[in-house]
């Protein structure tokens, strides 16, 4: 290759070739990843190259044709001969055009539909036609039909998608419609100056055409004015739309090291001529390149045809390079609808290489920024459609989140969590087993989680002094008729007794009645492992054996009892332990897992126990609290905490409680979930003072809050306000509205309440009626003709309740003064409402 290059092309229906042009015409082909057998002819794109056109130098224009058998193009050249070229040795003299009139060759544009049509443009000459249509299988174009635009100047043309209808910039100052359907052509003219180059949507509905510094946009169903007009700082040098995306517009500015990309969005849908874009600048080089000056300008873009927001680029005239552009996500909301990402879907499937695409109508292909394809419930939309259509995440159509939510705000979720109530609502079992850990959790209106209750990492504080009590390690029998060489040691004190209790489990005097709780829930393995977990192994062969007679598939609690029943530590723990690792892969039951676990452990090594994920997290730091020594129990709970802001698990507030480790959980979980619903109420019952103050609580709030007024739930939101209110300090701000004197302008209210000493009912009542400033009358009642702020009809009771309280002045609102904001009369508020009634 040299020389410098004017432009590069893919061709349409060979996805790993292209074209590149100027002062030679050369063919390359893309490598695959794999072959590297041989060095490659370009230096930033690997390709090999295959052929090259000596008979045309100097191209003034080039087009890929949309033939299927071999890959075609076009070539026009400055006096105005137009050539085809099939990179064959070949030479076929019917493939070449000469105009009459010598003169310039300024644009060309196959046909899609049919791929043997091209249309050529010339420049102006008084006696001859400016707009060629010519059928390479019939040979040089010679009927009158095929020529338009006599004594004017092709600017820029393109074919309709959907049409036999060419579009083109003529004369600087029209864009004509030539409607090819028909022996008598049709044609429609629309004044502009913009008409510099062409591009039609994929959807085939919508038109651009720019000129300078000027983009414009319309609308192909009614192209009688534009929908859109877009302004830039730059002029423009090529404009084109991404083929396999229904609304990227991109362009390349002059001098410009980047790709200005316009994503153009219908406000309604299709039928709606009011649009939008939104409007970024990327830039295509190589980060290592950015800044060393090495490439200057973007001087060509041409989109990949097939594959998704993949582009080829010509940099500086001289060097090609291939682009492809980052991942966007965007967000729709609906108040009763979806609320997902949303990311953009390809437009187009790949056509398998070698068949027809005339008359072929596009297919839907899954997105290759995705990781799932295209799903049934997406066949009811037309991907074509619309101007802007995204690609939905299969699981977002499986499950509603935002109707789930609003369904829940309408039952009361999150305003009384108790577990009677909660137990009332469709929650599923891990949320409400979250509400009943944190409802257990929560006593004196604090939440004191798991590692403040032990004083973990509480240093020499108060706290820890408090946290801190007498450890007591106890060393446990095994029941009689279990001989067992296996020392367990258990630890106590008063912290870890309420640890236990915030876990769930109850003191060992009460440990019966507390299985029996757990049988009757149909608890079964989760009771028989706490009983062994006691070392009362004979009791869990009794639950065990009972909950067999009661299952329709008994076989696994059933041979779990036998077991229990022979178990003997010293001499079958060594077996057991040989069977367990294969054992556990076909126990479904975590709990019959950690039994087996727990009894065939080594030493103090509880972790088969502890890390077995199938056991909620309440009964594995309970057993932990009750086997671990301190600084195990310490290690244990920092990791848990960590895991649980890790993978976003609420069930870790158990261990942080009211602190920053529990926003960090939630916030994890939100991430994960989007359930801004269920980390706004927890945060309100649960978070306090400075907590609550997190900007994080304070931004899901404010988006439950605004969910909730735009379904137009205000009782529920004021009950929500309500709580927020109780939480917030108790300190009342300054007034901000106050009412003023009509003669001297002063406050009239504030002055009444700063009265620092008691008065008599004669001062006071007095004082009511005239401003404490410049004893001016205050205006009267319109009804009972008093002053505004006289008392009336006041009885000993109405007094009590307007003494003073934390230092305001209470007032019953039947006696508050109104008035009517047209005509400024008014009166006291009972008065005029009687007057109403």
């Amino acid at each position: 290759m040299s020389g410098n290059i004017h432009g590069i092309s893919w061709f349409p229906n060979f996805p790993d070739k292209f074209v590149s042009w100027g002062q030679e015409i050369n063919l390359y082909e893309v490598r695959s990843k794999e072959d590297s057998t041989q060095k490659s002819r370009l230096p930033y794109i690997p390709v090999n190259f295959l052929s090259n056109e000596t008979r045309y130098q100097y191209a003034r224009c080039v087009a890929t044709s949309y033939h299927s058998d071999q890959p075609i193009i076009a070539v026009g050249l400055a006096d105005g001969k137009i050539g085809i070229c099939n990179f064959r040795d070949t030479y076929d003299s019917s493939w070449e055009y000469t105009p009459r009139q010598q003169r310039m060759c300024t644009c060309l544009a196959w046909n899609e539909l049919d791929a043997n049509i091209l249309a050529i443009g010339h420049d102006r000459h008084r006696s001859d036609s400016c707009i060629t249509i010519w059928d390479i299988e019939r040979g040089v174009p010679k009927e009158t039909a095929n020529f338009f635009g006599l004594a004017e100047s092709a600017n820029s043309l393109c074919w309709d998608h959907n049409h036999r209808m060419l579009i083109a910039g003529m004369s600087q100052k029209l864009i004509k419609l030539f409607d090819l359907r028909q022996s008598n052509t049709t044609c429609q003219s629309i004044q502009t100056k913009t008409v510099q180059g062409l591009s039609v949507a994929p959807n085939g509905n919508y038109l651009c055409s720019y000129v300078d510094s000027v983009i414009m946009l319309w609308d192909l169903r009614a192209i009688e004015r534009p929908l859109r007009q877009i302004q830039s700082s730059r002029n423009h040098m090529q404009i084109s739309w991404c083929p396999t995306r229904t609304s990227l517009l991109s362009s390349l500015q002059r001098d410009s090291p980047y790709i200005t990309l316009y994503d153009i969005r219908s406000v309604d849908n299709e039928s709606c001529r009011e649009v939008y874009h939104v409007k970024r600048q990327i830039s295509p080089l190589p980060a290592k390149y950015q800044h060393s000056g090495k490439f200057a300008t973007v001087n060509w873009l041409s989109w990949h045809p097939r594959d998704f927001e993949r582009a080829l680029l010509l940099a500086d005239a001289l060097n090609i390079l291939e682009f492809r552009l980052p991942a966007s996500l965007h967000t729709a909301f609906s108040n009763r609808s979806k609320l997902p990402l949303l990311m953009q879907r390809p437009l187009y499937a790949p056509a398998p290489v070698g068949s027809s695409t005339n008359n072929q109508e596009p297919t839907q292909a899954p997105s290759s920024c995705s990781t799932n394809s295209a799903s049934s419930s997406l066949n009811e939309y037309n991907v074509g459609s619309s101007l802007s259509f995204d690609f939905l995440e299969r699981e977002l159509f499986e499950e509603d989140l935002l109707e789930e939510t609003r369904q829940r705000a309408m039952q009361d979720y999150g305003i009384k969590p108790d577990n009677t109530r909660l137990a009332e609502l469709h929650l599923s079992p891990y949320l409400r087993n979250v509400w009943a850990t944190l409802n257990n959790m929560h006593s004196e209106e604090r939440l004191t989680g798991l590692k403040a209750t032990l004083g973990i990492n509480l240093g020499h504080t108060s706290e820890a002094l408090m946290a801190s009590s007498r450890i007591e390690s106890q060393l446990l029998q095994w029941p009689d008729g279990i001989n067992s060489s296996n020392k367990l040691v258990t630890y106590r004190s008063e912290q870890r007794d309420k640890a236990l209790q915030l876990c769930g489990w109850s003191f060992e005097h009460e440990l019966d009645r507390f299985i029996d709780e757990l049988y009757a829930n149909k608890e079964f393995s989760r009771a028989a492992m706490i009983c062994v977990f006691h070392l009362k192994v004979l009791a869990a062969c009794n639950i065990l054996s009972r909950a067999a007679d009661k299952q329709r598939d008994p076989s696994m609690y059933r041979i779990t009892a036998i077991a229990l029943s022979s178990f003997n530590a010293d001499r079958c723990s060594s077996t057991w332990r040989n069977q367990r690792s294969s054992a556990n892969m076909q126990i479904q039951d975590p709990h019959l897992r950690a039994i087996f676990s727990f009894l065939t452990l080594e030493g103090d090594n509880f972790d088969a126990v502890l890390r077995e994920e199938g056991i909620s997290l309440a009964d594995r730091v309970a057993f932990a609290c009750k086997y671990l020594s301190e600084t195990k129990l310490t290690e244990y709970i920092k990791q848990r905490i960590q895991r649980c802001i890790e993978c976003g698990d609420l069930n870790g507030l158990l261990l942080t409680g009211e602190s920053l480790d529990g926003i960090n959980i939630l916030q994890a979980y939100m991430d994960a979930s989007f359930d801004v619903q269920t980390v706004a109420l927890v945060a309100i019952n649960f978070f306090r003072n400075e907590h609550f103050a997190d900007n994080r609580i304070q931004y899901w709030v404010a988006s439950y809050l605004d969910y909730l007024n735009s379904w137009g739930l205000w009782e529920k939101r004021a009950e929500l306000d309500i709580k927020i209110e109780n939480i917030r300090t108790s300190t009342r701000s300054a007034r901000t509205v106050y009412l003023s004197c009509n003669f001297c302008g002063k406050s009239v209210s504030n002055a009444l309440l700063d009265e620092p000493r008691p008065r008599s009912t004669s001062t006071s009542t007095n004082r009511l009626s005239s401003c404490p400033s410049c004893r001016k009358p205050l205006p009267r009642c319109s009804l009972c003709l008093m002053h505004m702020g006289t008392m009336i009809n006041t009885t000993a009771s109405e007094k009590t309740s307007t003494e003073l309280q934390g230092g305001w002045q209470m007032k019953p609102f039947s006696k508050w003064f109104s008035w009517c904001q047209t005509c400024r009369h008014g009166g006291h508020t009972e008065h005029i409402v009687q007057w109403f009634k």
